[in-house]
């Protein structure tokens, strides 16, 4: 059971991160839309002034006014392709990331082994400490004094096993999870996860 709490408690800690993470993202969608919409609304109104300018000067600044006005729809182009690509990572992380580094953490070699090392360790324990047990109420009755030597743990320091199954399990160190770091490390964090998860 404390080999499972264990886990459990990594597992809400590294969740607790990746909603963290998520909601970080979310928040971040959130405003570029907002600015995504000033920008609009400004190139909007850029545009209506823009157009009296070229209908009373048709000079040259009308050609300059003519420019901004791409450039100010290639800013809100720009902006638009951004927050599609943020919804879009923000989908991609909501539907399938956080799964992939939960399975990444839960199907990994190294904790598998740890965690069947563990257990174990966990059963040899409790099978002496049962055994043990048993013998402090059975000897009592008898004038002969049971001891543990028929024991399949006889002279073997359960005890110190398993605090090396749990020392091992808490140093634990999964190389797939290096890998998950540097990605999140990454402005483009999303896509590498991509190609890491595909």
């Amino acid at each position: 059971m404390f080999c499972v709490r264990q886990e459990l408690t990594n597992l809400k800690a590294a969740n607790a991160a990746l909603m963290k993470k998520k909601v970080a993202a979310e928040a971040a969608a959130k405003e570029a839309e907002a600015r995504v919409s000033k920008v609009l609304e400004d190139a909007d109104v850029d545009r209506t002034k823009l157009n009296k300018v070229v209908e009373e000067l048709k000079t040259a600044r009308a050609t300059e006014a003519e420019a901004r006005a791409r450039q100010a729809e290639e800013v809100r182009d720009g902006l638009t392709t951004s927050l599609n690509q943020l919804t879009t990572d923000h989908d991609y992380m909501r539907d399938h990331g956080i799964a992939h580094i939960v399975a990444t953490i839960l199907y990994a070699p190294e904790n598998a082994t740890v965690v069947n090392e563990l257990k174990e360790r966990v059963q040899q324990a409790g099978f002496k400490a049962g055994y043990s047990e048993c013998l402090s109420h059975v000897n009592p009755f008898y004038k002969s004094i049971f001891t543990d030597e028929r024991s399949g743990f006889h002279g073997v320091d359960t005890e110190a096993l398993y605090a090396a199954a749990v020392d091992a399990y808490n140093n634990l160190s999964i190389s797939s999870i290096e890998d998950i770091d540097k990605c999140l490390e990454a402005e483009d964090y999303v896509d590498r996860l991509r190609l890491l998860f595909n």
